[in-house]
């Protein structure tokens, strides 16, 4: 009787101990992705700047993304002016921006929708705008949230999808460039983000 319960009780001290461990590698996992989008976002001032087409990066964006896309239930339409000036960017850092865009979109529609890209010529205070917009038809940001989203570690989304540095890494990014990131949305109206960025800086 007594040997029966000792072999009980080690066999929940074992399950425990399996649950902790398999807690202990999902943190280490969760961890290592955070430092590493932390150094990415440290190295913003690391930038190697050259002339480049902005279509052509977020057109190597799509790529890397259209099987995601496809398997999400994504519909992705894109329209992008053919007349861009080119501009100095530093093309790997500016990919980053495109992607975590695309990748918040994404998850804004757990369950599908519509992705519009489009690009355009644009003059504001009479200098001449290069701007690209993401656009999803998700759930949406509530007002006292879209005040925070470019925030460092501000995130709606829980512990495994998000760091609440993506963001941050975009308007770091696009701020540097000498351009901005506006973002307007509402609850169940979906989200666009425009990244405004200086022709002039070509």
């Amino acid at each position: 009787s007594s040997a029966a319960l000792l072999l009980e009780r080690s066999s929940r001290e074992d399950e425990e101990q399996g649950k902790a461990a398999r807690f202990i590698v999902l943190e280490v996992d969760r961890l290592d992705g955070f430092v590493r989008r932390l150094l990415d976002f440290a190295r913003q001032t690391e930038s190697t700047r050259a002339s480049a087409d902005l279509n052509e990066v977020i057109q190597d964006v799509i790529e890397l993304t259209r099987h995601l896309m496809k398997t999400s239930g994504v519909l992705l339409t894109q329209d992008f002016a053919s007349d861009l000036p080119w501009v100095s960017i530093d093309r790997n850092q500016m990919k980053q921006v495109f992607l975590n865009l695309l990748h918040n979109a994404l998850q804004a529609m757990p369950s599908g929708g519509e992705l519009k890209l489009h690009t355009r010529k644009e003059t504001r205070e009479d200098r001449e705008w290069i701007c690209a917009s993401v656009r999803d038809s998700g759930e949406g940001i509530s007002p006292e949230h879209r005040e925070r989203v470019f925030e460092p570690f501000f995130t709606t989304k829980s512990v495994d999808q998000g760091s609440g540095l993506g963001l941050s890494v975009v308007e770091g990014v696009v701020r540097g460039h000498g351009g901005a990131v506006e973002v307007t949305s509402a609850p169940g109206a979906g989200t666009r983000s425009t990244s405004p960025n200086a022709a002039g800086h070509r």
